[in-house]
């Protein structure tokens, strides 16, 4: 069989048509022969292999977090790159994987990710401020379509999780999610802890993804308890204050 380059990490929570719109992206891409996808379903569900695509499928027997399911994902992962995927990606250019692969990962252990844009082609805030009190509420009021950090200065930025690329060594030296956050906060927690760690953390400017949000932490308890508990242990923790004091 063809060398794997990289690993594909996909977690379904009942997200059944969303991971299989994005899997038959996924096997019109060129050279996919070359790349492992991981589907963890958290929850049972009907999951059918796509015939393409060199798979594995993790069923667990009870639900876990964001950051645990990848983290467990990435023990079994192979080649040189992690890709984190959320179920709601789509992913038009069939090119994409070959002109990731193509870049250079080796200087600076880099954190990427693509350009996120809305169904109706709008960039989403995928590039953000750092977790303060006064940012999210200037973010809630404003609203604003884009970015909402420069990622070209020299101000701390981070990368929404819906899609991120590592070098699985570093990833895995790093120690991965911190799976104490459950749901929320933990794509923050890994891009300060990357950048602290002296690494570099880059958004892709000529790769673009489509995001279709669920935004459930709007509508349901729940996730809103579990958003909210997460910011309260990001501003509890060391990474955090670091960032603050201009540390990274």
């Amino acid at each position: 069989m063809p060398s794997v380059q990289g690993t594909i990490s996909i977690v379904s929570h009942g997200h059944g048509p969303l991971v299989s719109k994005l899997l038959q992206d996924l096997a019109r891409q060129t050279y996919i022969e070359h790349w492992l996808v991981i589907v963890t379903l958290n929850i049972s569900e009907p999951f059918e292999l796509v015939p393409r695509l060199r798979m594995k499928v993790i069923s667990n027997d009870s639900p876990k977090g964001f950051g645990a399911n990848h983290n467990a994902a990435s023990i079994e992962a192979e080649g040189e790159l992690y890709a984190i995927v959320n179920p709601d990606i789509r992913i038009t250019d069939d090119r994409f994987l070959e002109k990731l692969a193509a870049l250079d990962w080796t200087t600076g252990s880099p954190l990427r990710a693509p350009v996120v844009v809305a169904p109706n082609g709008a960039e989403e805030d995928s590039v953000r401020r750092n977790l303060s009190v006064p940012n999210l509420l200037a973010r809630r009021n404003r609203r604003l379509a884009g970015w909402e950090a420069d990622p070209d200065a020299s101000d701390f930025f981070w990368l929404a999780g819906m899609f991120l690329i590592a070098p699985i060594a570093r990833f895995r030296d790093l120690g991965g999610f911190d799976d104490r956050y459950r749901l929320y906060c933990e794509d923050y927690d890994l891009c300060a802890r990357w950048r602290l760690a002296g690494n570099r953390v880059e958004l892709i400017r000529d790769l673009e993804v489509i995001h279709d949000a669920r935004r459930d932490s709007h509508k349901s308890m729940r996730h809103l308890r579990w958003h909210l508990a997460s910011l309260f242990r990001v501003w509890r923790s060391k990474p955090f204050w670091r960032i603050v004091a201009g540390q990274y």
